[in-house]
């Protein structure tokens, strides 16, 4: 009995075995027939995209386009790589008030401090208490130039700003590169050219790619920039009441003259209301009272139509 339990259970474990060996063929043959189907629609639907190109008289470029494009895409794919396994591209935005002693110390003290990091002053702007700098600092060297700001006066408040524009980069780097593969072949399509149908439409896409290239190339240069030299707005200011001769008491003579002259304003503008209100507000107050009179006062039509309808009723 004991021996034809074991044989049944022994045979029911081969039968599962089996069961599951052959689902598993199954699959994996139902898997490589799609993907080689996959495969052959991809396959058949380029060359008849690439042959209804053709019949229609396009017989380089616009096939060529797409080849330049898929042979750029492989390339970058496989040269960049993704944003985070590259280094990352960063737009560093930093601002500082100073509170100084002397402004033409301070702001002799802000063009050695500039010139110290390897930087340039891109603008200024200067007043009696006060005056302000837009500097351009190398990225490596910004941190460092936020920290020794703190030099040349007290801080007043400080501030930083990092934009991370790395998908942006990589995605121009790579564009960029696509559209010059795409000239590199348009060139070489054109010097091989015969036809004169198909030298008129390379030429067109060669110029538009040039165009594009151009202008990428800028857009380029001005993130670039950006990344490499980072922004740093310096702000100098006296204390109050005060200019590089010293503290500035305030001028009595001035201020005396600026509130007789608010005076004056005023009651110039009090008359100014008033003729407004007697040139515009009479008149309208008299058609007012007319309408009033007509409609309800002595004549009062009104009331003499309410007063019709009243005794018909």
């Amino acid at each position: 009995m004991k021996n034809k339990f074991l044989s049944c259970f022994f045979l029911l474990g081969i039968v599962f075995l089996g069961i599951i060996l052959f689902g598993c063929s199954k699959s994996t043959s139902q898997d490589m027939a799609v993907a080689e189907n996959v495969v052959y629609e991809k396959t058949m639907a380029t060359s008849a995209k690439n042959a209804s190109f053709r019949a229609a008289g396009y017989q380089y470029s616009d096939v060529m386009v797409e080849e330049a494009v898929a042979e750029a895409e492989i390339g970058g794919s496989g040269n960049t790589g993704g944003v985070n396994q590259q280094e990352r591209k960063l737009i560093k935005t930093g601002s500082v008030n100073l509170e100084v002693e002397n402004l033409a110390s301070a702001e002799q003290a802000v063009e050695t401090w500039c010139k110290n990091f390897n930087g340039y002053i891109s603008s200024s702007y200067n007043q009696e208490n006060s005056a302000s700098f837009t500097v351009r600092i190398p990225s490596a060297k910004f941190d460092l130039a936020m920290d020794t700001l703190g030099d040349l006066g007290k801080i007043k408040y400080r501030s930083l700003s990092t934009q991370d524009v790395s998908e942006q980069f990589y995605d121009l780097q790579t564009r960029l590169e696509t559209r010059k593969i795409l000239r590199d072949r348009l060139q070489s399509y054109l010097a091989s050219a015969k036809d004169m149908k198909d030298m008129l439409q390379i030429e067109r896409e060669l110029n538009d790619t040039l165009s594009e290239i151009e202008s990428m190339e800028g857009s380029m240069r001005r993130l670039s920039g950006q990344i490499d030299y980072s922004t740093i707005n310096v702000e100098l200011q006296l204390p109050y009441r005060t200019t590089d001769q010293g503290f500035q008491w305030p001028n009595l003579s001035n201020g005396v003259r600026r509130f007789l002259s608010n005076l004056v304003d005023f009651f110039v503008g009090l008359i100014t209301a008033l003729l407004y209100v007697v040139i515009c507000g009479v008149p309208i107050i008299a058609i007012i009272a007319f309408f009033y009179w007509l409609l309800f006062g002595k004549v009062g039509l009104l009331k003499k139509i309410f007063r019709n309808l009243s005794k018909k009723d």
